[in-house]
Formats: C-alpha cells, sequence, structure tokens
C-alpha cells in the first residue's frame, strides 16, 4: 500500500513539476490599420529592449514570468523643439503558465490610444490565414533570469 501511495504522490509531483516549468505563450498581431512604423512596447523584465509588432506578421511571446509588466514609451516636443521620450507607469498583467493567450492590437482611430481584443485561438489563426500572416511571425523569449532574447527561424 505505502510503494502504491509513493508511486502516486512521484507522478502527481512530476507532472506539477513539468506543468510549472512550461511557459505562458503570448501571441500578438497587428489589426488591419497600417502604420508608418512597428508598434512596439517595453517590458519591466527588459526595459531596454523593446518588442516590436510589424504590420505584415505577428509575436510570440514565451514567457516563465506570472505576470508582465507593460510600458509604453511616449515621445512629445518640448519647448525647445527637442524630441523627449518619456517612460509611461508600467500596466501589470497576470499570465498562467503553460497556457497560450491571444490579441490583437492596433491603434484607435484618430487616437495615440491603442484597443487590444482578446482572441481565441480558432478566431487568431484565421484572421493570421485570412490575412496572409502565417509566415512571417517574430518569437521572442522573455525570462526573468535571461531577459529579452529574439530568436531566429
Amino acid at each position: 500500500m505505502k510503494t502504491t501511495a509513493f508511486i502516486c504522490l512521484f507522478c502527481l509531483v512530476t507532472f506539477l513539476g513539468q506543468a510549472q516549468l512550461a511557459p505562458a505563450k503570448i501571441y500578438l498581431v497587428r489589426n488591419g490599420l497600417q502604420s508608418l512604423g512597428p508598434l512596439q512596447f517595453l517590458t519591466t523584465l527588459n526595459p531596454d529592449k523593446p518588442i516590436k509588432i510589424k504590420n505584415n506578421g505577428y509575436v510570440l511571446i514565451e514567457t516563465d514570468a506570472d505576470s508582465l509588466g507593460i510600458i509604453r514609451e511616449a515621445t512629445y516636443s518640448d519647448n525647445d523643439n527637442q524630441l523627449t521620450t518619456l517612460k509611461r507607469k508600467p500596466i501589470f498583467v497576470t499570465f498562467e503558465q503553460g497556457k497560450s493567450y491571444y490579441f490583437k492590437i492596433g491603434g484607435a482611430a484618430y487616437s495615440s490610444h491603442f484597443d487590444v481584443e482578446e482572441m481565441t485561438e480558432r478566431a487568431f489563426l484565421l484572421y493570421v490565414g485570412l490575412n496572409d500572416l502565417g509566415s512571417n511571425f517574430t518569437k521572442y523569449t522573455l525570462s526573468k533570469s535571461g531577459g529579452l532574447v529574439k530568436n531566429t527561424q
């Protein structure tokens, strides 16, 4: 009886240990609005390297963090007509390890704000497929220990 209980406990611990190691996957795609440059933002795990979402592709971020602090920069002109970059206060979003999340992001019409829409996996795949974005994606690994790494395909 003790052997059976030990085996069950060992299997449970092994299963839970593997589930915690699986990263959260965050898929980001631009909505249909075109702009001159890619949408980009910074994270609190690596505030010096931006994550860029291009018009003609999508982004996959794999992270071992349970929350992601997102920072958006704002560029404005001061009194001397010098461009100044201001980092806004981070917004924290929680993610569950081992789960996948799908978002469509784009600029709101005539505004500096961004619309963010969470999508289902099927809606995301359909959007990517119908807009011929499937072959052009960028993968980032964002870890607590190593920061942001852009993976090459």
